[in-house]
């Protein structure tokens, strides 16, 4: 079947690399490296790398505690 596009935005929209790098504020390059070395959510439709915003923002949090987390607690 045909997907449908909805005019609102999704929550989980998806970013070319070009948006990626807008959104997070890197060079291209730098985005690359992340992919390869970081192990950044990221998946490939055909040759091009889409980004799930909402991976993102998750994978984000988790650089950003660099503490171990806990569960259930804080």
């Amino acid at each position: 079947g045909a997907m449908a596009l909805s005019s609102k935005p999704a929550k989980n929209e998806l970013l070319t690399a070009e948006e990626t790098c807008r959104y997070l504020k890197i060079t291209p390059r730098t985005l690359y490296r992340y992919i390869q070395d970081r192990h950044m959510p990221a998946f490939k439709l055909g040759k091009e790398w889409r980004f799930a915003r909402t991976d993102l923002e998750q994978w984000l949090q988790g650089r950003a505690t660099s503490a171990p987390r806990r569960a259930g607690r804080a």
